[in-house]
C-alpha cells in the first residue's frame, strides 16, 4: 500500500525554536544605555535585530561579572590567570568585543509574543584552556543557572502583557537589576 505524508518545513527543533543552542558570535559591541555599559553579540545565522544585549553587573567586590562571564564562557580573550587563597582565580583578559568573534555559546532562546529572543546568560561550549577546563557538568550546571534566571526573572515580565499592546510591562532597569542576581552566588560551583 502507498501513502502520501504532508509535514510542515521547519517546524520544531528550528534554529529559532525556544531552548538551547550552540551559535557562534558573528559581531560584538560595545555600548551605553543611560550611563549603563552593555555588550552587543550577534549571532551567526541569526538577523542582526536578534541580538543578546548583556548589561555590566558588578559584583560585592567591585568587579564586573556579566560582561566579563561572556568572554569567559566564550574563552575569549584570556591570556593569563593568577591563582588566589580559597580556590580562587583572577583571570586577565582582553575584552576588546573582536575577541568574541567567530567564538561558540550555548545561547537559549526564548519567544516573546511572535519573537525569538536571545536570553542575556550563556553556557560554555566544552573547552579547557590555561585557567580552566569546561566539561559537559559544568556545562549543564551553568544552563540550569541560567533557566533559573529566566523562570524567576524574564517569564514573569513575559506573562504580565498589556491587553491592549501586546508588549511586556518589564522596564530595562529591573531587567538589567536582575541580570547581576543569579550569578553573584559562588556556592556550589562545580569547579
Amino acid at each position: 500500500m502507498t501513502r502520501t505524508l504532508t509535514v510542515k518545513k521547519g517546524t520544531g527543533g528550528g534554529k529559532f525554536s525556544p531552548g538551547w543552542h550552540t551559535a557562534t558570535i558573528s559581531t560584538a559591541k560595545y555600548g551605553d544605555w543611560n550611563g549603563t555599559k552593555f555588550l552587543d553579540v550577534c549571532f551567526e545565522g541569526y538577523s542582526d535585530k536578534m541580538n543578546m544585549r548583556v548589561y555590566a553587573k558588578e559584583g560585592k567586590n567591585g568587579e564586573e561579572f556579566a560582561i566579563g562571564n561572556i568572554f569567559r564562557f566564550a574563552n575569549a580573550g584570556i591570556s593569563d590567570g593568577l591563582e588566589g587563597g580559597g580556590g580562587e582565580v583572577t583571570i586577565k583578559l582582553d575584552d576588546t568585543p573582536e575577541q568574541l568573534i567567530g567564538k561558540e555559546l550555548n545561547i537559549f532562546l526564548y519567544k516573546d509574543g511572535d519573537y525569538s529572543r536571545v536570553l542575556p546568560q550563556v553556557a560554555p561550549v566544552p573547552f579547557k584552556n590555561i585557567i580552566e577546563e569546561f566539561t559537559t557538568g559544568d556545562i549543564d550546571y551553568w544552563k540550569g543557572r541560567a533557566e533559573q534566571f529566566f523562570v524567576k526573572y524574564v517569564q514573569p515580565k513575559l506573562n504580565a502583557t498589556t491587553e491592549t499592546t501586546g508588549t511586556t510591562e518589564a522596564s530595562m532597569d529591573e531587567l538589567i537589576n536582575a541580570a547581576g542576581t543569579v550569578d553573584k552566588a559562588t556556592e556550589g560551583m562545580p569547579f
